[in-house]
Order: C-alpha cells, then sequence, then structure tokens
C-alpha cells in the first residue's frame, strides 16, 4: 500500500513538473489529484509528509486560477518527488 501511494505522490511530482514547464494538463487531473492529496493528508494530519501533501495539493489548485513562481513549483516538485521516492524503499 505504501508503495502505490509513493507512485501517486511521484505522479503528483510530475503533474506539478509539467504545470512548470508551461505542459497543459486536463482540468480533471488538476481537481483529482489535489483531491486526492487531501485526502491521503487525512492519514496523519501533524506529520510531515501530510504537510508535504497539503503544500502541493495547494500548489496544483493554485496554478489553476493564477500562474505560479517556477521556484515555488520546483520546491513542490523537489518535496513530493523526494517523498515518493522514499516511500519506494
Amino acid at each position: 500500500m505504501v508503495k502505490f501511494l509513493g507512485f501517486l505522490d511521484l505522479f503528483a511530482a510530475i503533474i506539478l513538473l509539467s504545470i512548470a514547464a508551461s505542459v497543459k494538463v486536463p482540468i480533471a487531473v488538476l481537481i483529482i489529484v489535489p483531491i486526492y492529496l487531501f485526502l491521503k493528508s487525512w492519514i496523519s494530519i501533524l506529520d510531515i509528509g501530510s504537510m508535504i501533501d497539503n503544500f502541493t495539493a495547494l500548489l496544483i489548485v493554485l496554478s489553476i486560477f493564477f500562474h505560479l513562481p517556477l521556484w515555488l513549483l520546483l520546491i513542490g516538485v523537489v518535496l513530493t518527488g523526494v517523498k515518493g521516492v522514499m516511500s519506494l524503499f
């Protein structure tokens, strides 16, 4: 189960990287992924991993409405990517 969640974290990191690279991401994905991240963060609400999930979900939601700075998106990519890779091992 943890490895599956790790793959989904990597998928969220790829979504953020796509947004940073100005690649068109389907709006359904931009809605479903943050919902998944918010729900997953309720597993352990005070954990640093849950805080990263909430931060990533917030970045994805805000990117729907605003053009976010590249550095902010890359911070989210790195945090979520590292979290996903660590879940795989």
